[in-house]
């Protein structure tokens, strides 16, 4: 006997449409922060906007992922659709690799040509213009986080709040150039932007390469679950045979409980069934499957 819980809920709008006005605003920003940085012959900014063309490739995966998340499994996607998000989202951290590799040539190219630094002022105030956008993209995917928990709104929210600071660093070196007279501090600026890039693609790679093998959750989690199910019900004698694993915002985890052997049939599916709920609280979005083995049995 066992008892599985996955029920498919709507998504609500505000969540597919705050990712709709990232992207939205991640795409106008890197068409403004390509050009000024094409006038300016600024490294800094130029790699800023392939970062935000790369904020735009995140958003978009995430923005289907919500949609196709939404879809029940169906015959031939018995456990859903969820690693469609991790194969998009590992062929984007290899494409993002390419690109932090493109932006580190591109700066040791512009330093080894003494490019001089024109408009300073405009760079300057691109920077802090994106900075503000950021700023509206990162409050509002925070409050629907809030409203819905979503654990994908909330690495986006992270994200951007991450390009928030990858701002201040260019703001800093433009500054910098400006005061010194030396153009390198945008060239180093442009350097940093391309390793923070290649840090977040190897995070993406790292992250979605776990989930397409299927490797089980962390050893926090794992504890955090252990105590939850030992400590449901005396009832409850033992339990085995623990699989999970996690695929985009969804945990699956999968259990043999062992109950007392003098239990009838509908306490055992009441104490199954109170302990899902209870796992579903604390993992949210989790496909739940117990198992119910009795005391001696095999």
């Amino acid at each position: 006997m066992n008892h599985s819980q996955n029920p498919t809920q709507e998504i609500p709008d505000y969540k597919p449409k705050s990712l709709g006005w990232a992207i939205g605003l991640s795409m106008v920003l890197s068409l403004m922060k390509g050009v000024v940085g094409l006038f300016s012959s600024s490294a800094a900014l130029i790699a800023s906007s392939v970062d935000s063309l790369m904020d735009v490739g995140i958003s978009s995966v995430n923005y289907f992922s919500l949609r196709k998340a939404a879809k029940p499994p169906d015959s031939d996607h018995a456990y859903g659709h969820g690693k469609i998000e991790s194969l998009a989202s590992y062929t984007q951290g290899v494409l993002f690799i390419l690109l932090a590799f493109f932006i580190l040539i591109e700066s040791v190219r512009r330093a080894q040509a003494h490019t001089p630094l024109t408009n300073s002022g405009g760079v300057l105030f691109t920077i802090v213009l994106a900075s503000l956008v950021n700023l509206f993209i990162t409050f509002m995917l925070y409050r629907a986080e809030k409203k819905t928990g979503s654990l994908i709104l909330k690495a986006e929210g992270v994200h951007y709040f991450m390009d928030i600071l990858s701002y201040a660093l260019i703001f800093v070196s433009i500054l910098l150039v400006r005061w010194t007279g030396w153009r390198g501090w945008d060239i180093v600026g442009g350097i940093l932007v391309a390793l923070y890039v290649a840090g977040l693609a190897a995070q993406i790679l790292f992250q979605a390469g776990n989930e397409l093998v299927d490797r089980s959750l962390p050893t926090s989690t794992l504890d955090e679950l252990d105590k939850l199910i030992r400590r449901h019900d005396p009832r409850i004698l033992d339990y085995h045979e623990l699989r999970t694993r996690k695929v985009g915002s969804k945990h699956f985890i999968d259990f043999h409980l062992v109950l007392k052997s003098n239990q009838s049939f509908e306490k055992v599916h009441e104490i199954s069934e109170s302990l899902i709920e209870k796992i579903k609280e604390k993992f949210q979005d989790a496909d739940v499957t117990v198992h119910e083995d009795p005391e001696g049995g095999i």
